[in-house]
């Protein structure tokens, strides 16, 4: 293996980190990540317009926690919303412990996120208000992280590594980036230094961001056009559906994602649970094809996968994805969640056949009757 690590190897790598927490979160209450100061993300923002632009960003600070203009406090709650219901930052940015997220380090980073063989290891940024995370840091500088991919060092711009989307991110609108900006900025301090990443993990540069020209529309006759292209928005430049669904291309390659066939799915999961729930997660084809993607749902079956997490035929939705109640998309708004549903059920059927026995929760593998199926509908 190289040792410069390409976008494949670390969406596989990455999403192992946050498989056991993800599965947990699928099933129970127990351990799931929710922002400190209870009742999670959902309710705090609707529909994906978002709040009004924020001023000029200026240097680092933490809200003083005193009466708030209301702008400023609509803003930070659309970052509330973004960062812990639609795009589930906590999954990746706080550091998890032997029963799940360490809720007292919320989103202060995970110093070995990935660790490889040689001790090389990746970490994930610490974004509370602390020296140690963003508090030192202008806005503008954090929305260069996260839409562009660099980060300022002693030494001049440093490339991120694309196990952090941002290349997804590059197309979120500006307000929706302030809004995250100003929310982080509420985010109690905790110190947690988080090393430099080892240089196995280091990219000659940032990647290209989605090409948007290349994100199927609607098609034709969708019957709630304004809806589709809202969660257009939702599942293409600030949501992740476009990320897990499509499969990454190899190191080297101009874009990270393929982006003549995106939605397609087929990047397969199995490699991160084999030696924990044995389950064969592939992403699955989103598109309306009717024999091997979602052609025959309805709009209200993709609503119920992301808030309920099941799917059409009643069974369980597959880890890595955040669905149901106790994962991230169960704090979607009904309006967000009904726009996504809108889009996924609007997209041009494309054929691919996705082979996938992914059934959750995992069966046991006795061999018996409750073995695991070799014909289940994939779900990842």
């Amino acid at each position: 293996m190289s040792s410069r690590f390409g976008s494949r190897t670390f969406s596989i790598l990455a999403l192992g980190a946050v498989a056991s927490v993800l599965a947990a979160c699928s099933s129970d209450t127990k351990g799931c990540p929710k922002p400190p100061g209870g009742g999670g993300a959902g309710g705090a923002a609707a529909g994906a317009g978002g709040a009004g632009k924020a001023g000029a960003g200026g240097a680092g600070g933490a809200a003083d926690g005193g009466a708030v203009d209301g702008g400023l406090a609509a803003l930070q709650a659309r970052g509330n919303y973004l960062v812990n219901a639609v795009i589930a930052c906590s999954d990746c940015h706080t550091p998890q412990g032997p029963n799940g997220p360490d809720m007292t380090k919320f989103l202060a980073g995970n110093p070995n996120f990935i660790k490889l063989p040689n001790g090389d290891a990746l970490g994930t940024r610490n974004l509370t208000n602390d020296e140690t995370g963003l508090k030192n840091r202008t806005d503008d500088e954090i929305k260069k992280m996260f839409l562009d991919g660099v980060r300022p060092t002693a030494t001049g711009m440093e490339a991120l590594n694309p196990v952090m989307p941002y290349y997804v991110f590059h197309n979120m609108k500006a307000e929706d980036a302030d809004a995250i900006v100003a929310y982080l900025r509420t985010v109690p301090a905790v110190s947690n230094t988080i090393p430099r990443r080892g240089a196995s993990f280091d990219v000659p540069a940032a990647a290209p961001p989605l090409t948007l020209t290349n994100v199927p529309a609607p098609q034709a006759g969708t019957t709630d056009l304004a809806s589709a292209m809202r969660g257009q928005y939702l599942a293409t430049q600030i949501g992740l559906c476009v990320e897990c669904h499509t499969k990454h291309l190899a190191p080297g390659m101009a874009t990270v994602l393929d982006e003549a066939h995106l939605f397609e799915g087929g990047e397969d999961f199995s490699a991160l649970f084999a030696a924990t729930l044995m389950i064969t997660p592939v992403s699955k084809n989103l598109t309306s094809d009717v024999p091997t993607g979602l052609g025959s749902w309805a709009a209200s079956d993709i609503v119920n996968v992301l808030k309920q997490g099941k799917a059409k035929d009643g069974t369980g939705i597959c880890p890595p994805m955040p669905a149901g109640p106790m994962g991230a998309y169960g704090h979607l708004t009904d309006a967000d969640a009904t726009d996504i549903a809108n889009y996924i059920h609007s997209l041009p059927p494309k054929t691919n056949k996705i082979v996938d026995m992914c059934v959750f929760p995992p069966m046991p593998h006795d061999g018996g009757a409750d073995a695991h199926p070799t014909d289940a509908a994939s779900h990842g």
